[in-house]
């Protein structure tokens, strides 16, 4: 009996780019903090792309799920957010790894809604590095 492989494509990394966690809120700002966790909370997400808006896309689905993965464990803010993405191409399919990190904490008010992750636009500057389609 022979046993063969099928010659498979592997995914090849295209580029990758992070953003820090940053505090989500200022200096400012008078929050009443129940508790904090802690340890940074992530969740990855891929998801395939064929457009540079499906990345953001991406982002934003990524962040989502976090949030809902802290209300799990009784908390409802991030005080802080960061993310990495990774690009992937294999043949002429494109494929974004998203790691999403952020410091859960529960505060007696209700967060105010952050409709968007921290430094977005970061991708737009990186378009050619990121995302050859």
């Amino acid at each position: 009996m022979r046993f063969f492989r099928r010659k498979e494509i592997p995914w090849e990394v295209v580029g990758t780019k992070y953003v820090d966690p940053v505090p989500m809120y200022d200096e400012d700002e008078v929050l009443d903090v129940v508790r904090v966790s802690r340890t940074d909370t992530s969740i990855k997400f891929m998801h395939d792309i064929y457009e540079m808006s499906d990345i953001r896309r991406a982002i934003q689905t990524a962040r989502l799920l976090l949030l809902q993965r802290i209300q799990q464990d009784r908390y409802n803010t991030l005080l802080s957010e960061g993310w990495q993405i990774t690009v992937l191409r294999k043949g002429n399919k494109h494929r974004v790894e998203v790691t999403y990190t952020g410091r859960a904490a529960y505060i007696s008010a209700k967060p105010k809604s952050r409709s968007a992750p921290p430094f977005l636009d970061v991708l737009e500057f990186y378009r050619r590095d990121i995302c050859v389609m």
